[in-house]
């Protein structure tokens, strides 16, 4: 699988230890960076920094479009912009966005939810 890194970096994963290794450094993304994990051009895991958290979509073998992938744990809200209620706010810490990224690479089902499942 290809890694997509913010400043056009292409990491080529081939273990869950490299993945690991290359998502080392989460916590420094600015907001509106993205990262990206391809398996194929139709089937992949994205996440976007917002705030302190992240804005995690994917498309797996089998889904129809990309969905949202959520937590039910309750957020810290302060410090948070204001932000008009039609755009997406990050949900997904940044241990939670490894975790998921790694169920993707090992074709794990998700422990996060889906948004409004």
């Amino acid at each position: 699988m290809e890694l997509h890194l913010p400043g056009a970096q292409v990491v080529r994963v081939g273990s869950s230890a490299e993945l690991a290794l290359a998502l080392s450094a989460l916590a420094t993304f600015a907001p509106g960076e993205v990262i990206e994990l391809k398996a194929s051009e139709k089937h992949s895991i994205r996440a976007t920094r917002d705030d302190a958290y992240w804005i995690v979509t994917a498309r797996r073998p089998g889904w129809w479009f990309r969905q949202t992938l959520t937590t039910g744990d309750t957020l810290d809200l302060s410090g948070r912009k204001p932000r008009p209620f039609r755009e997406p706010r990050g949900a997904l810490s940044d241990a939670k966005v490894l975790t998921v990224f790694r169920e993707f690479f090992e074709g794990r089902t998700f422990s996060q939810p889906i948004e409004g499942a």
